[in-house]
């Protein structure tokens, strides 16, 4: 079922990003640094369950379209946190516009205490799989 689930959601991600110009894994990366300013790319990495050379590669990406910019953490030369450009808030605006709606239709005909219990046991189950799985291992 979610196998199911994942197909038929891939074709809304393509008719969000598609029109605002956007690579796969891209909306996931703004909106996550839209919600946690100041994010690490390793944090991005946990929190979206990618690889961490994806996420290297799609916030070049991003940074080169002015969307985000990455700056070095005090006392650790290493770690970057990451920030939206006023473009990227823009961009986060325009994605916001497009998916809530799509979200809403989505969830239409769902009662909201059912939509409730629907996502508090989703995130139970990958809570339970984040504790049992690395994608960044190797």
């Amino acid at each position: 079922m979610i196998r199911n689930l994942n197909a038929m959601l891939r074709s809304f991600g393509v008719s969000i990003r598609g029109p605002l110009e956007l690579e796969s894994g891209s909306i996931g990366i703004l909106c996550l640094i839209w919600v946690n300013p100041g994010i690490s790319q390793n944090d991005l990495a946990e929190n979206l369950a990618m690889k961490k050379s994806a996420i290297a590669k799609l916030t070049k990406s991003l940074e080169a379209q002015g969307f985000i910019e990455r700056q070095r953490v005090p006392g650790d030369r290493r770690m970057n946190a990451i920030t939206l450009t006023s473009e990227g808030h823009q961009m986060v605006a325009n994605i916001r516009a497009i998916s809530v709606p799509m979200n809403d239709q989505i969830m239409d005909g769902i009662p909201p205490e059912e939509r409730d219990v629907f996502f508090r046991v989703l995130e139970k189950v990958h809570a339970s799989l984040a504790s049992r799985v690395s994608l960044n291992a190797s």
